[in-house]
């Protein structure tokens, strides 16, 4: 069980979220791929009006800083984008990653379970920011953190904004 069902934790909260696609099959290098993804992440935002404050999305995997207003909404909102992307994406075509997407003939796009880390210090807030930001950089993608594309590294360290919008200014704590 999670530490933060353990603890019973309620309200507002702010989480760092990884999620991995099955198998690790770099799906979102096709573009098409990856901007669904983004649209539903985005769509599923709004639908559980949660802030994003920063993200990444990898050609495996996506890391996001999530604001809740309700932390007790996090594995609902979690399983809603991941059910929704699966279901978007086993309709494209995605030639040979997609065969790669079926075990026993069954499309699964996301492994079962998503990581999460509630986010409880400036410190802490700052790490997981860089690692984020960092990620495509260390992953060889990037000369720079600014300059991948599925990224929230131009909205924080740039002059420009990324593909989605960014909330700086904690307002889901409101």
């Amino acid at each position: 069980m999670p530490v933060r069902k353990k603890l019973k934790l309620k309200g507002p909260a702010l989480v760092f979220v990884t999620t991995t696609v099955a198998n690790w099959t770099p799906v979102f290098r096709a573009k098409p791929a990856a901007a669904t993804v983004l649209a539903q992440l985005q769509e599923t935002m709004a639908y559980y009006r949660v802030s994003l404050v920063s993200y990444v999305l990898m050609p495996s995997h996506l890391h996001a800083l999530l604001g809740f207003p309700r932390i007790e909404q996090l594995s609902r909102f979690m399983q809603s984008f991941k059910s929704l992307t699966s279901r978007r994406l086993k309709q494209m075509n995605l030639g040979d990653l997609k065969k790669k997407l079926y075990a026993n003939g069954k499309f699964r796009l996301w492994k079962p379970r998503f990581d999460d880390l509630v986010v409880v210090s400036e410190d802490q807030f700052r790490t997981k920011l860089a690692y984020i930001h960092d990620n495509p950089v260390r992953g060889g993608l990037a000369g720079k953190a600014e300059d991948w594309p599925y990224s929230s590294a131009a909205d924080w360290l740039g002059d420009s904004k990324g593909l989605l919008e960014i909330d700086k200014t904690f307002g889901w704590t409101r």
